[in-house]
């Protein structure tokens, strides 16, 4: 790629996003205006508390920790936005709670829900919060239940996407091997209980299935344009969970869809594939908060971000020697046996099926494993984030675990050998 594939794809990009922002603000607008709110709390109101994190703001299900903090604040934003008489300002304000330490986070919902909570609030001003979407079209007209059910789906759907997504761009068996990594090493299977969470956790597979399909088969301006799309898909309706998972896995399914007949690719294309990547959803993350100042210049009225936002995530507050947030997020991904000896499986049978198949050389390997690095920096780097939140950012493990068994079963023939068999013939 060069420089002039770059600024083009900075230019369309920027102008496709400013688009794309404007949409997803029309898009919350009419979602809030258009939602039952009294029938909304009545739903909440019928919900298991336990669903709603209370008496348990943290607990294992199906193996895994299930933290209810970041649902509450999603759902107690609901509680609130027909308090405004413009849903636009009740979407961009997104008021939620301000618990005094994240343990009253969930009780204090209940308190909203029950008669009315007395704490202080704030406005959630800095994420879109495109998850809602689902919840106010479920929950205008159906149970807590039917939203969790259709947050199951959704994350189905993801997956099927994500796996027909690297099949039809990798082959059939790397993406089986990538597919069954990351449902079998993350969360999936608890996520499905948390609504708010989930639709994160779909989009991350929806967004790396979609770019598979757009991106990864392009090259140049095209795919990086490709890339910071799907960067700002995710942060629509992202959390800040793992956004470097998300570009790790988006850099490979480029690096591992190059064609036998054509130019292979380089490590530093994949590495603007991955800056492409996190450059889209930053430059979304950034629109949402020029929509919010511009709802108020004054910064009274809606709180974006504190003078320490962007340090108080860095590695001077959280790990304290290098690489300690990555040896962590390592312990909590296999915190029992069962998760290592299912890794182990996984790697084991990618062996062998290298070994019936073929693989790629080491060196195509090694390749093929380049976007880690930039992902473990990530990590590294909002160390005190990967420390703090290790509920869902330890994913980023089986991401990696899940390239590495990906990459040992790809078949890859370059092109000066494919051209060097097929003389002989001629």
């Amino acid at each position: 790629m060069t420089f002039r594939d770059i600024w083009r794809a900075a230019l369309f990009g920027a102008l496709i996003l400013g688009a794309l922002a404007g949409l997803a603000l029309g898009a919350l607008t009419h979602s809030v205006g258009s939602a039952d709110h009294d029938a909304i709390r009545r739903a909440l109101v019928a919900a298991d508390p336990q669903d709603l994190g209370v008496p348990l703001l943290k607990r294992q299900v199906r193996g895994f920790e299930a933290g209810y903090f970041p649902d509450c604040a999603g759902l107690a934003i609901l509680t609130r936005e027909d308090r405004w008489p413009d849903p636009a300002i009740a979407a961009v304000r997104a008021d939620t709670i301000l618990p005094n330490g994240i343990e009253e986070m969930c009780d204090r919902l209940l308190a909203e829900l029950n008669g009315g909570d007395d704490g202080t609030w704030f406005t959630y001003a800095r994420y879109w919060h495109g998850a809602l979407l689902l919840h106010r079209a479920v929950l205008s007209g159906g149970r807590y239940d039917d939203l969790q059910t259709a947050a199951a789906l959704l994350v189905g759907l993801a997956f099927a996407m994500l796996f027909a997504g690297v099949a039809w761009r990798v082959g059939v068996v790397p993406a089986l091997l990538l597919t069954a990594s990351v449902a079998l090493l993350t969360d999936a299977r608890t996520v499905v209980d948390l609504p708010v969470q989930a639709v994160g956790f779909a989009a991350m597979l929806m967004a790396v299935g979609g770019f598979a399909v757009i991106g990864a088969g392009r090259g140049g301006a095209r795919a990086l344009l490709a890339a910071a799309l799907s960067g700002a898909v995710l942060n629509f309706f992202d959390f800040l969970y793992t956004p470097a998972a998300f570009a790790m896995l988006n850099a490979w399914v480029w690096l591992a869809a190059t064609r036998t007949d054509g130019k292979p690719r380089s490590w530093f294309d994949a590495l603007l594939i991955f800056g492409a990547s996190l450059g889209g959803y930053a430059a979304f993350w950034a629109m949402k908060w020029a929509i919010a100042f511009g709802f108020d210049t004054t910064g009274t009225q809606i709180f974006i971000f504190g003078a320490n936002e962007f340090t108080r995530w860095g590695p001077a507050t959280g790990a304290t020697w290098p690489l300690e947030a990555s040896a962590m997020a390592i312990g909590w991904t296999f915190d029992v046996w069962w998760k290592a000896a299912t890794a182990l499986a996984l790697m084991a049978a990618a062996l062998v099926l290298r070994r019936m198949r073929g693989g790629a050389a080491v060196q195509r390997v090694a390749l093929l494993l380049v976007p880690v690095i930039p992902a473990v920096l990530v990590i590294e780097i909002m160390a005190a984030h990967t420390v703090n939140h290790l509920g869902f950012t330890f994913r980023i493990v089986p991401a990696v675990l899940a390239i590495i068994a990906a990459s040992l079963v790809l078949r890859y023939t370059a092109p000066d050998a494919r051209k060097a068999a097929i003389s002989p013939a001629e």
